[in-house]
């Protein structure tokens, strides 16, 4: 997940923002456990607050459940907003 990385030189406090957003976005069930652990509920909740609107819908929904938090779910199946259109 961290290829564009050294991941020796990832601090999982400093950049706490850049390993949930890659771990919450691309990881499979082993990384989605270990960040699980590696972080509080609070953190995570913290961080889908700040920058969920990153994630994808399908994930954004998942890990506001994990992170017991309720947030605004856009609607599925319209171009995301990225696309300028």
């Amino acid at each position: 997940m961290f290829w564009d990385t050294d991941p020796s030189g990832v601090d999982l406090e400093r950049h706490r923002d850049y390993v949930m957003e890659r771990v919450m976005s691309r990881g499979g069930w082993a990384a989605m456990r270990w960040l699980r652990q590696a972080y509080s509920a609070e953190a995570l909740a913290d961080f889908l607050r700040r920058k969920g609107h990153r994630l994808a819908p399908r994930e954004l929904a998942y890990w506001a459940v994990i992170a017991g938090i309720e947030l605004p779910i856009p609607r599925g199946g319209a171009r995301p907003a990225w696309t300028g259109r």
